[in-house]
């Protein structure tokens, strides 16, 4: 495959990876998380499709072609690279917010069922019913299902 075919193609694959990242990280600001699914599939090929087309650019063997070739289109590749980076950046920061937001709701609602649960009525190893010995009154939690979780 020629040079200039070569960058071509990884001007489009880069170009489509921006559209991709940029309707994601519009389904995480707006918890459509369902969107984000959809994505994934897609975002995998696209990103292993940069991979070897810029493995294939390394391993060019006519570093003239591949000169003359990326004389026309360095401004374009830095451009969309930039757009690219600065997309995987924000991506990156939302998926960790979401992943953290679906950890902390999943601790809250294991800790609230573990404070409800009933005791069984057994004795302690200091000879008290229940878990502590002392009585708690217990409150029923508060729970909300988000749909978007």
């Amino acid at each position: 495959m020629d040079a200039d075919k070569r960058l071509e193609d990884l001007l489009f694959i880069t170009t489509e990876l921006v559209e991709l990242l940029e309707k994601e990280n519009v389904a995480l600001k707006t918890n459509r998380l369902d969107v984000v699914q959809d994505l994934i599939e897609r975002k995998t090929m696209l990103c292993r499709a940069y991979e070897i087309r810029v493995f294939g650019l390394k391993q060019e063997d006519d570093k003239e072609a591949y000169d003359e070739a990326l004389k026309g289109k360095v401004q374009r590749l830095t451009e969309v690279g930039a757009r690219v980076e600065t997309l995987i950046i924000e991506n990156e920061r939302m998926l960790k917010v979401a992943l953290e937001v679906s950890r902390r709701f999943m601790d809250c609602v294991a800790d609230s069922v573990q404070q409800n649960a009933p005791n069984t009525g057994a004795y302690s190893a200091h000879g008290a019913v229940g878990i502590s010995g002392k009585v708690d009154k217990k409150q029923a939690a508060s729970l909300a299902l988000d749909e978007t979780l």
